[in-house]
């Protein structure tokens, strides 16, 4: 059985595993991102010299923000990574290296991982949609992922859902569910506060639950334009919100206010592998090209 390297490279961590061709991992770690190019790349050599030290490695997925063309390896905006911005990952990588690479966009990883191993297993078609400080997303249609001519699809975020125009970033994404609902408590703009303790206390807050019903309002108008666009066979949810057990019931009140909804109608699902999913996808991809 063959074994590879993922890598989920993100702007805070980069996590990465040994992962068999059939999905199962072996071993998971994580190390802080390093925005200084020589330090960035000598860490990700010393994990991969670590791991094939130990173990015949087939190749090396990894699984990347911005918008990435896996055939060339080239990223003109790496996210948050923009010491990257313009860099070509295939020859970056390639130069540490004598492994086979394949690198593909985070968002597209995370479907193609749920796809695999997680949610998505029984599903042709699916969106996996990731509500975190952003909105992203992967499309899979037929068991083909889109990927778009400027490899920018999934990019749900840039949607206008709100009244006056605003997208899913400003208004429907976790950190906008965050701000809005420390102003409705009126803690400082630097609280922690999450998921959960939001759902628990709109309980017993009318004012709070208002925020989170709007939120979810605009939540829902995504999807709902995103199923009525691509007609898939589900939706599934990521990112640390999609957690929250009653959020659900909360966005099917806000989807079935559409007239269209009950012909259009597709289950939304949390995604099962969290931070899992990148890496699996990336390995997912690489098995492939190999295959």
């Amino acid at each position: 059985m063959r074994h590879f390297i993922g890598f989920d490279i993100g702007g805070t961590h980069i996590k990465h595993g040994l992962i068999t061709e059939e999905g199962e991992e072996l071993h998971t770690d994580e190390y802080d991102t390093h925005y200084e190019l020589d330090e960035f790349k000598a860490s990700w050599q010393e994990v991969v010299r670590q791991y094939q030290d130990k173990h015949e490695v087939a190749g090396i997925g990894i699984s990347f923000p911005g918008y990435v063309n896996p055939h060339t390896g080239e990223v003109p905006k790496a996210g948050s990574l923009d010491f990257l911005d313009g860099c070509n990952l295939l020859t970056l990588f390639g130069e540490l290296t004598d492994l086979p690479i394949t690198v593909e966009n985070d968002a597209n990883c995370a479907a193609l991982g749920e796809q695999w191993r997680g949610a998505g297993q029984k599903y042709d078609s699916l969106i996996c949609m990731t509500i975190g400080t952003g909105i992203g997303g992967g499309i899979i249609l037929e068991r083909q992922l889109m990927r778009g001519s400027h490899f920018r699809a999934g990019e749900f975020g840039v949607m206008p859902v709100g009244d006056n125009g605003e997208n899913m970033h400003e208004i429907a994404s976790a950190r906008a569910l965050t701000d809005a609902c420390r102003q409705a408590l009126a803690l400082p703009a630097n609280e922690p506060l999450h998921g959960k303790e939001i759902f628990e206390k709109m309980e017993n807050d009318g004012h709070l639950r208002e925020v989170v019903e709007r939120w979810a309002g605009y939540l829902a108008r995504g999807i709902y334009s995103v199923v009525s666009l691509y007609d898939p066979q589900v939706v599934l949810i990521g990112g640390g919100v999609s957690q929250q057990k009653d959020l659900y019931p909360l966005l099917e009140r806000h989807l079935e206010k559409y007239n269209f909804w009950e012909a259009l109608r597709v289950p939304v699902h949390p995604c099962e592998l969290g931070n899992q999913a990148g890496r699996l996808g990336a390995v997912w991809l690489a098995s492939q090209k190999q295959a």
